[in-house]
């Protein structure tokens, strides 16, 4: 299993947001399920395409349903969309009044190129929840956004990928302090697309300088990031 695989976010817990109170919206989306579909927006890398996905996921385990064909992406707009988004929905067996969960990535280009098919929809199928995300809230219109409930999605500063950044370098065998983690996140200038690449380069870089020699390698190791503390 890669390194991604093994620390690849298994639940909403795992998610890193810059702000409590959208970790509450997800974790309530997540396993209480308010009934107005949801709109999360922001920049791109903010984890919300991950939100919706593991959302969806933890709602299907909730009910005991193996599902696998539950997202689409804006990009795959055409005039019988929204026909494939029921027909995908039917084949989630839920408790009668129970909608199906159907998650859109970048539903502004439905907006761009269907101009109010998607207000249209949610209006007329209720039977059918709608997880979305958008990097452009102001291509949304009003008309949808007041039927959605939007939610903006920042970037997580340096300091809150600390606990989620220790606890991946403790499960690779590192051992290390809070603030040994602290000042290695210091370097990080990423996203939440480029996180697990960063500690992955970490955890090899402090395999390699711990267990080769010679005066490169020490050479190497007063610039390359020490804050691994140990073997991993």
């Amino acid at each position: 299993m890669t390194f991604v695989e093994r620390h690849r976010p298994r639940s909403v817990q795992d998610l890193v947001f810059a702000d409590p109170t959208v970790a509450a919206i997800i974790d309530r989306y997540a396993y209480r399920r308010p009934t107005k579909p949801l709109l999360l927006y922001g920049a791109p890398g903010t984890g919300k395409s991950e939100a919706l996905r593991l959302i969806a996921q933890t709602q299907f385990a909730q009910a005991g349903l193996e599902i696998e064909d539950f997202t689409l992406n804006g990009a795959e707009y055409d005039k019988a969309i929204f026909n494939k988004i029921l027909n995908m929905a039917q084949i989630q067996m839920w408790p009668r009044g129970t909608p199906a969960i159907i998650v859109i990535d970048e539903i502004d280009e439905f907006e761009d190129k269907l101009p109010g098919k998607t207000r249209t929809f949610v209006e007329q199928h209720k039977s059918v929840q709608l997880l979305a995300s958008t990097n452009y809230i102001k291509k949304i219109k009003p008309a949808l956004q007041s039927r959605m409930r939007c939610v903006e999605v920042k970037k997580p500063s340096n300091a809150d990928w600390v606990p989620r950044a220790h606890a991946i370098l403790t499960a690779e065998g590192a051992t290390v302090s809070h603030n040994d983690v602290q000042q290695l996140m210091q370097n990080f200038t990423g996203d939440a697309r480029d996180f697990i690449d960063y500690l992955e380069e970490q955890v090899d870089t402090a395999r390699y300088l711990n267990g080769a020699g010679g005066s490169q390698v020490r050479r190497s190791a007063s610039s390359a990031p020490h804050a691994v503390g140990g073997t991993p």
